[in-house]
């Protein structure tokens, strides 16, 4: 009788509950799934506030809130730059292009790029690149879902990928019957709930050290061994040129790519007005900047508190620091839970259930939307009322039950290569095509076309001859080495790329719009408009 009373059992009932209570909302917030629109859309405006938090928690999803925590402990500075570059990225959208998204109003990131062209090849290229970058995202926030198989003390290499399996179909379940309205719920709960948690860790951090934060940087630099390295640049890519490249890379991706993925831009397209919608963005940035402040602190008490053998097998994007971290100050070991850690256990699954029903269903609407018929001119009004639903359904089954098996496969790959890949193709790909899809000339089908195939195959061509793939300890093939691209990221080729080619073709076709006869985008103009 006494088992059933100690804090570990309790813990865990407390999560099977927790989990339930989801599923429960997914349900009770599901709408009408007779038509296809109330899959993909929320219905009713949720008002600035709600708004921004759920897009606050669209940029920080798993692999923010839990990679980038481990960055900060293991590289030290190099972590916290990519953090405040992470917190900078909404203020950028809110700069740039938030008041733009309202005019462009789409279902999908290619209706919205493409909404000035006719329904076909642009739309499906965009929805090519769409699914290149929401895959990897994707998978890589199901895969710590496999670690807390050594959390509870199951550290056999089956266990981890059943996890993966089980706790991912419940995802899948959740974000099918839930729909874009029980997504919002989650993400708002996430936010949340991590302004909540993260706070408090943050200050039993401190209290740790007496309230003293140069004592609690002395400590985590002499517990990771790099004294006069740890508190400056190059602990996560190395300190040559190559290094310091790769670190001003990734930074630059993940500041510009962070609030410009498809899901976030179509969230802020549904604001009613421009006014409304860089307000939204102004609430995520602000509970974002608060997060990452705090959130800082949580990364070097995972380095001081956290023995470095132990964050060194977690890899420098380790997804379980910051459940050592919660282990560590409960005063218990792996394998033990205590109430700490049912609370981060809460918030994790909180999070991975809300960035994969978003990311689940964004990829599902690219699907069904951009590459199939289904928002197609030619397509029965009936046809659409009567199937939306069914195709939305089944696309996102399959979508789901294929990133469940490659994360289950690949549990033991380092995150860093899934994030390099989503973000070098949101900056290189689906930027340019945002910005010139809502400029003052309208992006030709030609750039689309040509700027998703240079960008996609460049970004996969020198990532499969970078040190992501061979030659490094964390490579997805450690033990081979056929590296040649010497840096992890190949932003700084493919990001010109596609801002060059967009721009080439785009000034071509208003250059050649006289002389065509038409508006230079691939349009007959009547001979009334010519005159």
């Amino acid at each position: 009788m006494s088992d059933f009373l100690e804090p570990r059992f309790i813990a865990v009932c407390l999560f099977m509950l927790f989990i339930a209570a989801c599923l429960f909302l997914a349900m009770w917030v599901s709408p009408d799934l007779r038509t296809g629109d109330g899959f993909f859309r929320e219905g009713e405006q949720l008002g600035t506030v709600p708004t921004g938090l759920a897009f606050a928690s669209d940029i920080m999803p798993t692999a923010a809130v839990l990679y980038l925590v481990g960055t900060v402990a293991v590289s030290g500075v190099d972590g916290v730059i990519i953090f405040c570059c992470a917190a900078a990225s909404p203020v950028l959208m809110r700069c740039w292009l938030a008041g733009k998204l309202p005019a462009a109003r789409g279902r999908t990131f290619g209706e919205m790029v493409t909404h000035h062209l006719p329904h076909g090849p642009a739309k499906r290229w965009v929805g090519v690149a769409c699914l290149v970058a929401v895959v990897p995202l994707l998978i890589g926030q199901l895969q710590p879902l496999g670690h807390a198989a050594q959390l509870i003390g199951l550290n056999d290499s089956f266990s981890p990928r059943l996890i993966v399996i089980m706790a991912g179909g419940l995802i899948l379940a959740c974000a099918a019957i839930g729909a874009a309205r029980g997504a919002t719920m989650h993400q708002i709960g996430t936010a949340a709930s991590f302004l909540l948690v993260a706070p408090v860790m943050a200050v039993m951090v401190l209290l740790r050290f007496d309230g003293d934060i140069g004592a609690l940087l002395e400590t985590a630099e002499r517990e990771q061994g790099a004294i006069g390295a740890y508190l400056g640049t190059g602990g996560l890519f190395g300190q040559g040129i190559a290094g310091h490249l790769d670190l001003l890379s990734f930074a630059g991706c993940v500041l510009v790519g962070a609030s410009f993925l498809p899901h976030i831009a179509v969230r802020l397209a549904g604001s009613p007005d421009a006014r409304s919608a860089r307000k939204s963005a102004g609430v995520g940035a602000a509970a974002l900047c608060f997060l990452v402040s705090t959130a800082m602190f949580l990364g070097f008490g995972t380095a001081a508190l956290v023995g470095r053998e132990e964050l060194a097998e977690q890899g420098p994007f380790g997804g379980l620091n910051i459940a050592l971290l919660a282990i560590a100050l409960d005063g218990g070991g792996t394998g033990e839970v205590g109430m700490l850690m049912f609370f981060i256990m809460c918030a994790a699954f909180l999070t991975i259930l809300a960035s994969a029903s978003v990311l689940l269903l964004s990829g599902s609407a690219s699907i069904v939307h951009d590459l199939g018929l289904a928002g197609s001119a030619e397509v029965e009004p009936d046809a659409r009322r009567d199937g939306g639903a069914v195709r939305a359904r089944l696309a996102m089954v399959g979508l789901g039950l294929f990133c469940i098996l490659v994360a289950a496969l690949t549990v033991n790959v380092s995150p860093q290569f899934w994030l390099v890949i989503t973000y070098t193709e949101a900056v290189s790909t689906l930027l340019p095509l945002l910005m010139f899809g809502l400029g003052k000339r309208p992006i030709p089908t030609a750039a689309i076309k040509y700027c998703v195939l240079a960008t996609t195959v460049i970004n996969l061509v020198l990532i499969f001859f970078s040190p992501l793939v061979s030659g490094a300890t964390h490579a997805l093939f450690p033990s081979a080495d056929w590296s040649v691209w010497p840096m992890y990221s190949p932003s700084l080729v493919s990001v010109p790329t596609g801002f060059l080619i967009c721009r080439a073709f785009s000034r071509r076709a208003q250059d050649g719009k006289d002389a065509a006869g038409g508006d230079g985008y691939g349009h007959p103009v009547t001979a009334s408009l010519r005159h």
